[in-house]
């Protein structure tokens, strides 16, 4: 035990681990995408989801989730090294946080946008670690912080965040679950109120549509009462022009003359 936990300064009775920790925690061998700086944040919520709150206990998960280099490292830190969980945070991001050019994390900071189907939380998790790596000679003042934090999301989030007037960004980054849920409610019942606008226009279409049926089937009936009157005068007319037509005055019928012999 205390081979394994040398660099920890450990109280001499120790408070128990949580229950089938190991399968619960999180590793960090300092290879992957994954950054020193968010499996800090990853374990402080870990540690809060499940209230932990023994220094102890939290010092010894911690050290239990290092792997690879990162555990031969701790491994061979001086004895007594580590007070406290925040001075083990400390020493753990200053030596695996990958140091990037700060210019670079500056203009991460100012094209931070809010991914799509990034929680409000993730993305306010991400805006604070992209501004506090930012180094203390460029670092934007906290008021600038304020302003910029509503750019990221869209143009409604935005103009509701800054309506509030909120004097700080953590106050903002407290409000922004509630904005958003009100921008919901508000899109939902715009949509609600769409949707029955539509479902009433037919009905009108639908009366407009009859009355037009009916008028193109009265006009087709006078074309065709045209088209009979049409044909009959014409009938007439070639019994007139026709000059071997005659009536028979014994019958009442007419019949073409028999030419003479």
């Amino acid at each position: 035990m205390v081979d394994k936990y040398a660099p920890l300064v450990l109280p001499a009775q120790l408070h128990a681990m949580p229950q089938d920790y190991q399968s619960k925690i999180f590793l960090f061998d300092a290879t992957g995408q994954y950054t020193a700086r968010q499996h800090v944040n990853k374990m402080t919520d870990f540690f809060e989801l499940h209230e932990i709150d023994e220094s102890d206990v939290q010092m010894r998960l911690f050290s239990q989730t290092l792997a690879g280099d990162v555990k031969i490292w701790f491994k061979g830190l001086p004895a007594n090294r580590i007070v406290d969980i925040a001075a083990f945070h400390r020493l753990f991001i200053n030596r695996w946080e990958r140091k990037k050019n700060p210019l670079q994390i500056l203009s991460k900071y100012e094209n931070i946008r809010r991914a799509p189907n990034e929680s409000v939380q993730d993305y306010c998790t991400r805006f604070n670690n992209i501004y506090n790596a930012i180094p203390a000679n460029i670092k934007p003042p906290p008021d600038l912080a304020l302003i910029k934090f509503p750019d990221g999301f869209d143009t409604d989030m935005s103009y509701q965040l800054r309506e509030r007037n909120l004097e700080t960004l953590e106050q903002m980054q407290s409000n922004v679950v509630s904005v958003e849920a009100n921008l919901f409610t508000k899109r939902a019942r715009m949509r609600n109120e769409k949707r029955v606008t539509i479902k009433e226009e037919p009905s009108t279409s639908d009366g407009k549509i009859d009355n037009l049926a009916k008028s193109v089937e009265r006009i087709m009936d006078r074309l065709e009462n045209m088209e009979i009157k049409s044909q009959w005068e014409n009938q007439q007319g070639l019994l007139i022009r026709n000059p071997n037509f005659r009536k028979n005055p014994n019958t009442g019928e007419t019949r073409d003359a028999i030419p003479n012999q």
